[in-house]
């Protein structure tokens, strides 16, 4: 996108810069009594040579600086949209985390809410059988975590 932009910048530039010639417009009446202007004359009607002024001068150095100055806000409107856009990413990876860490916590609640002589592996690799106290005490925490950090 910038590349277009910057080629539509130097055809505008060049046109302006070598673009000082000026072209002659002629005038005419048709047999309907419409006026009509052109580039060329016609052959059917006498026509009206019209000269038109050239165009105004144009500095080439004020031209350079026209288009390096959009240049330089093309380039600044991309990069705040590639920000924007991985800003969106960010938030939408972490929405998604949230939401599977919420996801995680339902379940472990539900777990322990239906498995009352649930078990567990200890740091040592042996199954346990976990103590009602202790499973009561989770699900408080999950429920706690679950009211707070789930919507």
């Amino acid at each position: 996108m910038l590349r277009d932009n910057l080629k539509f910048s130097l055809i505008i530039l060049s046109a302006t810069v070598t673009g000082t010639a000026s072209a002659d417009v002629y005038k005419w009446v048709d047999e309907q009594g419409q006026v009509h202007y052109s580039q060329q004359a016609p052959e059917s009607a006498p026509a009206e040579l019209i000269k038109t002024p050239p165009p105004p001068s144009v500095d080439p150095a004020q031209a350079q600086r026209e288009v390096d100055a959009l240049i330089a806000q093309q380039k600044a409107a991309e990069q705040e949209k590639q920000q924007a856009q991985q800003q969106a990413e960010q938030k939408a990876e972490q929405e998604a985390a949230l939401e599977k860490q919420c996801q995680d916590a339902k379940d472990a609640l539900t777990a322990y809410q239906n498995h009352p002589g649930g078990r567990f592996y200890d740091e040592n690799g042996n199954l346990q059988r976990i103590k009602e106290e202790d499973r009561q005490q989770k699900i408080q925490e999950l429920s706690n975590n679950i009211k707070q950090h789930c919507q």
